[in-house]
């Protein structure tokens, strides 16, 4: 999994999905720290119940699962339903998973998220969910 710190720890290199009423918005995952020089998971807001907020992770060497069932992300321990693993489309090599965040996360503060991939776990980053 890419990190915004470049080396595979901390902050992932991600994006946060927002689908609210059928319309899809981004936001950044991460900040620049200043006092640290070093990037910082944003908390993610869930929003209202009607929300589905997806946490999009990019990384490499995961088009080549065997099926979409074999990609598991687990946020806070807590399961993340991935709808989407494979080639992000227009960068060579990068691919690109997307997880749905359990509202059950709510207020958790920052929590880790493993990505497995056929059985083999991926570096271990992390995410602020508000």
């Amino acid at each position: 999994v890419f990190t915004g710190n470049a080396n595979g720890q901390g902050a992932p290199a991600a994006l946060v999905l927002r689908v609210r009423n059928g319309v899809q918005t981004y936001e950044t995952l991460a900040r620049l720290d200043t006092s640290t020089n070093r990037f910082v998971p944003n908390p993610i807001d869930l929003g209202s119940t009607g929300d589905q907020v997806y946490l999009i992770l990019y990384a490499t060497g995961v088009r080549n699962r065997t099926a979409l069932a074999a990609v598991n992300v687990k946020i806070g321990g807590v399961d993340a339903p991935v709808s989407f693993a494979q080639g992000q489309g227009s960068l060579a090599g990068l691919d690109q998973i997307n997880a749905l965040i359990q509202r059950s996360l709510i207020g958790r503060g920052e929590v880790e998220v493993v990505l497995t991939v056929d059985g083999k776990a991926a570096n271990t980053v992390r995410v602020n969910i508000r």
